[in-house]
């Protein structure tokens, strides 16, 4: 929102714009005091609440407004409405902002204080641990400061990642692992959850009474923030849509809808409160969505083929049986020898 005012003259201009369509304030009022800038201030701040469409700036909205009586423009209407009373409102309006300003409280202060609502703002529903950002996205230095390193053109190395065409985990040994309580995931809505060094999301789809698993990460590019989508329907399918990008996903077989992508998806069931998850053994699951080896890094290219390390399955019991070859970054090593 644009106001300014200058302290000497005390001019009120509003509905200025800038951004992308930059617009010019208009004068609402000139020569009064400080206390007459603040009650047209308050005034005009709260016409704006109760009229505008949800997101809309005040550019835009003061556009939209009529002419005034003897025309020039929605600015007249405002001098009409705002300063002249014209439609009996001006004393509601001034109460309405007192109310605003006497109830206002710190939301996210009260969360800080509340263990209770600091449990919706983990990162993990099933634990405490947490996954650093220099652990899922390089940060590089630009003058002094970091920045996450940039994201790839889609069909470069770490962007549209593709799943195994096969199940990969069809032969693997799977329990049930216990997730948490379904109180803990929010209603058609999604939480994500550590399981070894993969981040899964578990989505809660109320309305179909049903549940689903994936894999955090959205292969467009290997952003972990599928849990963060919005959960909904196309034409009968329960999807997720990326948060990033709107990538949308069928939750059901993890498939791309009007796409190629693919998502690794596993089975859900409930028991009594618990959420469980059919997971195969945590080392297989590293090996082919480990947060580690999905890490955006700042590089030119990125060889896959040779960077590939080979993984045998749990359930392959053969010697004769080759071992699957998985395309993923080996992790990255970082200072004292240690890996990711």
């Amino acid at each position: 929102m644009n106001i300014l005012t200058f302290p000497i003259l005390r001019h009120r201009y509003v509905g200025g714009n800038g951004g992308a369509n930059p617009v010019h304030a208009e004068l609402l009022a000139t020569d009064i005091d400080e206390d007459t800038v603040l009650k047209y201030l308050d005034r005009y701040i709260m016409y704006y609440i109760l009229t505008a469409d949800r997101l809309e700036r005040t550019a835009p909205w003061q556009r939209k407004l009529p002419s005034g009586k003897n025309g020039g423009g929605p600015i007249e209407h405002l001098k009409e409405v705002i300063i002249e009373d014209s439609l009996g409102i001006c004393n509601e309006l001034e109460k309405r902002m007192e109310h605003l300003v006497e109830t206002y409280h710190d939301e996210w202060a009260e969360v800080v204080k509340d263990p209770e609502k600091r449990k919706k703002f983990k990162q993990f529903v099933n634990t405490d641990e947490i996954q650093e950002r220099d652990d899922m996205i390089e940060f590089v230095d630009m003058r002094g400061q970091l920045r996450p390193a940039d994201w790839p053109a889609d069909g470069e190395p770490q962007t549209n990642w593709q799943a195994p065409k096969e199940d990969i985990f069809s032969k693997s040994e799977k329990k049930w692992i216990r997730v948490g309580k379904t109180s803990d995931f929010s209603k058609d809505s999604a939480g994500a959850i550590l399981y070894g060094e993969t981040q899964l999301a578990v989505f809660r789809n109320e309305k179909r009474g049903e549940w689903y698993c994936t894999q955090n990460m959205c292969p467009h590019k290997q952003a972990f923030v599928l849990s963060q989508g919005i959960v909904g329907d196309s034409n009968g399918t329960p999807k997720v849509a990326c948060p990033l990008h709107k990538k949308n996903f069928d939750l059901r077989s993890g498939t791309e809808i009007d796409g190629d992508l693919q998502l690794i998806t596993f089975q859900v069931k409930i028991e009594n409160d618990d959420v469980l998850v059919e997971l195969p053994t945590v080392e297989e699951v590293d090996a082919i969505l480990g947060t580690a080896g999905m890490r955006v890094q700042q590089t030119d290219c990125i060889d896959l083929a040779e960077d590939a390390i080979k993984v045998k399955l749990a359930g392959e019991k053969r010697p004769s049986q080759q071992s699957t070859t998985v395309l993923m970054a080996k992790p990255e090593k970082r200072q004292g020898g240690s890996s990711m």
